[in-house]
């Protein structure tokens, strides 16, 4: 017999869930919620079908394909039914398991992104910084999210993580050397370095 709690989703059950009884679906975030923290595995379906297309887009930020995204959502979820005791309420269930996942990938990479800028992947060879187009003009032209977000994915490991901490997340250069383990300094030349190979990868792919 499992060991494992029967109101725990288990990991082989995501991706391939039933429909949710037709009586949850018109229920508030608050009942939902609740079901889910009495066990109702129903509740836990319906929680995952209603965030699975956003978070792992979000876990795509930090993963090195889309592979290892889902398998970064997939632990995030199973860490949100785990603690699901803990959610108070105090923001939307979006935005509390929006945090999980983030907080979850940038966990399974923070080894990685270390060793990372540690061999110098962060010195990867820029074109000539006059040749490179300036970021803030790149914002503005008609390049849609979806082909920056792609991009950031031939980024090496430590200018994609900075890049997303940063610009995406909303982390200060504190909160990102906390979490990885290195200094400000480094966060800040990650971001900086990142920007210009990503404005330079954009413009040679889409504005020529």
């Amino acid at each position: 017999m499992s060991s494992k709690p029967e109101h725990i989703i288990r990991v082989e059950d995501l991706g391939a869930f039933v429909q949710p009884r037709e009586v949850l679906l018109g229920n508030s975030e608050q009942e939902l919620v609740a079901a889910c923290k009495a066990g109702k595995r129903v509740a836990q379906k319906r929680i995952y079908e209603l965030f699975a297309g956003k978070m792992v887009n979000i876990c795509r930020r930090y993963a090195k394909d889309i592979e290892q995204a889902r398998d970064f959502m997939h632990d995030g979820f199973i860490k949100v039914f785990l603690n699901m005791d803990k959610f108070r309420e105090e923001s939307s269930l979006e935005t509390w398991i929006t945090r999980i996942m983030i907080n979850n990938s940038i966990s399974a990479i923070k080894k990685e992104v270390r060793r990372g800028i540690k061999v110098n992947l962060d010195d990867a060879k820029l074109k000539d910084e006059a040749e490179t187009l300036d970021y803030d003009v790149l914002e503005r032209s008609p390049i849609s999210a979806a082909q920056v977000i792609d991009m950031m994915q031939e980024l090496p490991i430590g200018y994609r993580t900075v890049l997303s901490m940063y610009i995406l997340d909303g982390f200060t250069h504190k909160e990102i050397a906390d979490h990885l383990g290195i200094k400000e300094g480094t966060s800040k030349s990650q971001l900086a370095k990142g920007k210009r190979m990503l404005a330079q990868m954009l413009r040679e792919a889409y504005l020529k």
